[in-house]
């Protein structure tokens, strides 16, 4: 029989500080004790937005978040971006910072689901009376206080510390479980922290829109760690080899499920990201070294999903070459060189059903118009493989759906983007450019 909700909450108003001050008491617990105090800690914020509110707004997520660097301090020691990771405690990828990862990535996860954004009231019990007379105040509460909390651990080095456990890892990750699930926490969380900073930092709706700003340090961070050594990681697990030296790398095309769920948690990170600074992802993933590794990651997943059913890791692939070759001429190119068949090769080969089922052409065409996009060198590589006229329809029947007229000018600030809203053309495509796309798409080149 479940446990009514109202329990869980009670459970954690009065139990919760108490979890957390295990710590305290670190050199008289067993670590076996530590993890279990985390994983009930864990257990009373899943799926619940009482409790990961009151986490928020009580400072017990600062409480956590302090736990959670303290724990990468004393296994990832600071160096120079030279050697980081080389000297990283390999006891880092054991159950407590993994717990803590979880948790973490948990609380974020619920803090966007039912974040305030005027048309519901989550419970904020940390707000005063004055503050809970309107809406826009819950909002604006919420947005300052995920805003600090982004920026301060971004300042005591979490990503920096975060970068040294993913560039540890040096091959795959088949036979070593609790260095997986270590890898597909810490992608969820700075999958989650992305979310949370695009939502929070009052920017546009609008993914292609140029008004940025990241008061919390976050993108700049990133950025400096070339998106957290997440892109090195993933690289050194699919190929056994590593970036720097590609010659000990083995292509495969099929992986365990270990491998594919670090892999998948790996790119909702990447597309995150994209959204939140499309310029910088693009920047980043397509400089020299990073952007052959990230066509061959592609291009190996890709493989994979034509051997075995994975539809949430091949949409996540098929998003974020999107993401990467949108309005960007040089990683267009990247897409359509290498070994045959190429990443858009593959693209263009998938299953009949991404090019005839509504739902599946979503989530495959607005990629390939952002590849082929004033590429005719793509654009001809794609009509050997399908006819040009059905993205230029797929175009006018976005563009002639009710609401999409001026649709981007009409969100608010600070919405975030839901589970689905990613796969929107207008989220992945520039909408003043779709008459031009649409166009492109129908001339004929001559032979």
């Amino acid at each position: 029989m479940p446990v009514p909700l109202a329990v869980h909450f009670m459970y954690f108003k009065l139990f919760g500080e108490e979890l957390l001050m295990f710590y305290k008491c670190c050199f008289s617990l067993s670590i076996r004790s530590l993890c279990n105090a985390i994983n009930v800690y864990n257990l009373t914020c899943n799926n619940c937005s009482e409790n990961c509110t009151d986490v928020l707004f009580s400072n017990k997520i600062t409480f956590l978040m302090d736990l959670l660097i303290h724990q990468l301090m004393v296994y990832v020691p600071d160096e120079n971006n030279a050697i980081l990771g080389r000297n990283t405690n390999k006891q880092v990828f054991e159950g407590l910072t993994t717990g803590l990862l979880k948790v973490t990535a948990v609380v974020f996860g619920c803090l966007i689901a039912n974040r305030p954004d005027g048309n519901s009231r989550p419970a904020t019990p940390k707000i005063s009376t004055q503050e809970m007379k309107n809406k826009s105040s819950q909002v604006d509460a919420f947005n300052s206080r995920v805003q600090d909390l982004i920026s301060y651990v971004v300042n005591m080095g979490l990503i920096d510390k975060l970068c040294g456990c993913f560039l540890s890892v040096q091959g795959p990750v088949d036979e070593n479980p609790k260095m997986a699930t270590f890898l597909q926490h810490a992608a969820g969380l700075l999958h989650g922290i992305c979310k949370l900073c695009f939502a929070v930092t009052g920017r546009s709706y609008s993914i292609f829109d140029n008004n940025r700003q990241d008061p919390t340090g976050l993108t700049a961070a990133l950025q400096a760690t070339d998106l957290a050594g997440v892109l090195h990681m993933l690289y050194c697990v699919l190929f056994h080899g590593t970036i720097s030296d590609p010659s000990t790398a083995s292509p495969k095309e099929s992986y365990t499920q270990n491998t594919i769920q670090v892999a998948i948690q790996s790119l909702r990170f990447f597309n995150s990201f994209a959204a939140l600074d499309l310029p910088a992802f693009q920047s980043i993933v397509g400089a020299e070294g990073l952007s052959l590794a990230f066509r061959h990651m592609a291009s190996s997943l890709l493989g994979h999903c034509s051997q075995v059913s994975c539809e949430s890791l091949l949409h996540e692939v098929i998003v974020c070459v999107g993401y990467f070759t949108v309005n960007h001429p040089d990683n267009q190119v990247i897409v359509q060189s290498g070994r045959h068949p190429t990443v858009l090769q593959k693209l263009c080969q998938l299953p009949f059903q991404y090019f005839s089922d509504p739902r599946l052409i979503k989530v495959l065409f607005p990629s390939l118009i952002a590849a082929c996009y004033n590429n005719l060198q793509n654009k001809i590589i794609l009509e050997q493989e399908m006819s040009c006229v059905l993205l230029a329809t797929f175009i006018q029947d976005f563009a002639q759906a009710p609401g999409q007229t001026d649709n981007q000018s009409y969100q608010p600030k600070g919405k975030c983007l839901g589970s689905q809203d990613y796969l929107e053309l207008s989220n992945r495509f520039p909408q003043q450019a779709w008459e031009e796309a649409r166009q492109f798409f129908l001339k004929k080149e001559k032979k």
